[in-house]
């Protein structure tokens, strides 16, 4: 992954979306156990919709206790606007339960002080930690190491892209990722990478003439071939009816 084409290829491709879109203010690094939280909203839905939920939990619930003890249904009232809201409901909720089972409380800040390495293979004996996606946020927001979260809408548009195949391993391809991209870049990548997933490289049909990697990207280089052979096939037929019609 990390070779000097590739690598080139994803300079290449940050400079482009920096000319549509502005990168949001980076969110403070939050704790642990928020940055879990966080992750969980995040993956798969935009910064502005994990950023409200968060804020939805600090601001409406006395604590994460109250959160822990609450129905699937009052959480999944915070999660409204997102997808898969039953899912991410019982993430939560099945994440603050293992917390308070494991620690009896809610605070996991001294591992912030251990090494990074050990940190997260004590993060990963809970369930939240199976998705590479909230391990990568958790490592970013809350213990400051280098992580380019991946999820579907991101590996989707890095796919399009030709960066990687559809079946890649997203730990294989976060790690590689982190090779090619440094640290002081990867923040702005990512949101970059976001923005791109969610605005134009969405699901179903991309919305490739809008899109500001249009000339780079061999998706929409193909479909603006498919497109033009398809009225070149066209054009003749037309003109074959319209001398029918005159006989």
């Amino acid at each position: 992954m990390a070779t000097p084409s590739k690598a080139q290829l994803l300079t290449d491709v940050q400079a482009l979306l920096k000319k549509r879109y502005k990168v949001a203010p980076a969110v403070e690094k939050l704790t642990i156990l928020e940055a879990v939280v966080y992750g969980i909203c995040h993956e798969d839905s935009t910064r502005e919709q994990a950023n409200q939920a968060l804020a939805k939990f600090k601001d409406g619930f006395f604590d994460w206790n109250e959160v822990r003890v609450s129905s699937l249904e009052e959480i999944q009232g915070v999660l409204a606007t997102m997808t898969d809201v039953e899912g991410r409901a019982f993430r939560i909720r099945r994440f603050l339960r293992q917390l308070f089972e494991k620690t009896y409380g809610f605070n996991l800040e001294p591992l912030t002080k251990k090494p990074q390495k050990e940190s997260v293979k004590a993060l990963e004996e809970y369930d939240a930690m199976a998705s590479d996606f909230v391990l990568a946020t958790v490592t970013r927001l809350a213990l400051q190491g280098h992580a380019i979260p991946v999820d579907a809408s991101t590996l989707r548009a890095l796919t399009r892209l030709g960066v990687v195949e559809e079946a890649t391993d997203i730990p294989a391809l976060r790690s590689s990722l982190e090779r090619a991209v440094p640290k002081n870049r990867g923040l702005e990548f990512s949101e970059l990478l976001e923005e791109l997933a969610h605005d134009t490289c969405v699901e179903g049909e991309p919305d490739c003439p809008r899109c500001e990697l249009r000339k780079l990207c061999p998706t929409a280089e193909a479909k603006k071939t498919e497109s033009a052979s398809a009225k070149s096939t066209k054009a003749p037929k037309g003109k074959a009816g319209k001398a029918k019609s005159a006989d």
